[in-house]
């Protein structure tokens, strides 16, 4: 889901890199009021979680790959602004040191997988359960299932809109993207999210234990990604535009 440099036509790259500064400067603001620095250390944990799933693309069976994009989960736990900023440092490193996406194309990504992810899901999460704590109930799992599952839909149509891609095709592979991201999601909130107190934030309560062992399984599957395209790939390649 990564777009590579060449993508995009240099007034587009201009546009949305400089969007994407803008939006990158409102994480330092917003941060004030969402992260404390109790909460870092589970940040970190949960970023070094996404950074390595992102690494791993799992097959599908009808032609294309996909891989986890994380933001959702990020955004529900630790809200946007810590989302965005998750999401910026694993873009930057990714596109720096493992030639996933480029610094060209970089505010583009982030906008679509660092902006409108985390906002939709965090959005949608809010609206659905309100400010009551986190809780470990079904209605808590169906809200961050349905939010995570949104989040890939929102940020597949943004990257759908920006290239001119066939939107139709896209919405589909798309739907099998947010399936996985919805069972990723529910499953390391189910299993890291500790539940003996309620009164504390779903962040202050992240259980690292948990995070650390999901962190050396993804580990072991790196050799066994899968080298199909991923479905953004799927549907450019049809468009014959260049992404990786």
């Amino acid at each position: 889901m990564h777009l590579i440099q060449g993508s995009l036509d240099s007034s587009t790259t201009l546009l949305t890199s400089g969007a994407g500064v803008i939006a990158l400067g409102s994480v330092f603001y917003g941060l004030r009021h969402q992260l404390s620095v109790k909460q870092i250390p589970s940040l970190l944990a949960l970023s070094c979680l996404v950074f390595l799933a992102q690494m791993v693309n799992y097959p599908t069976g009808l032609g294309f790959s996909i891989h986890l994009v994380g933001a959702s989960l990020l955004a529900i736990l630790f809200g946007p602004f810590a989302a965005m900023l998750s999401m910026a440092s694993i873009l930057i490193l990714q596109a720096g040191f493992l030639g996933d996406g480029s610094y060209a194309t970089l505010g583009a990504n982030f906008l679509n997988m660092g902006v409108v992810a985390p906002w939709i899901a965090y959005g949608l999460f809010r609206l659905m359960q309100g400010r009551r704590f986190p809780q470990m109930d079904i209605g808590q799992l169906v809200a961050l299932a349905i939010a995570s599952f949104a989040s890939i839909m929102a940020a597949s149509l943004s990257f759908s809109l920006m290239l001119g891609t066939p939107t139709m095709e896209m919405f589909l592979i798309s739907s099998v993207w947010g399936l996985l991201e919805t069972l990723v999601a529910v499953a390391v909130f189910a299993l890291s999210v500790r539940s003996e107190n309620r009164q504390l934030s779903v962040a202050s309560r992240l259980a690292l234990r948990p995070v650390a062992l999901m962190c050396i399984f993804i580990l072991c599957l790196v050799p066994f990604s899968s080298h199909q395209p991923d479905g953004l790939e799927h549907v450019l390649e049809i468009s014959q535009i260049s992404v990786e």
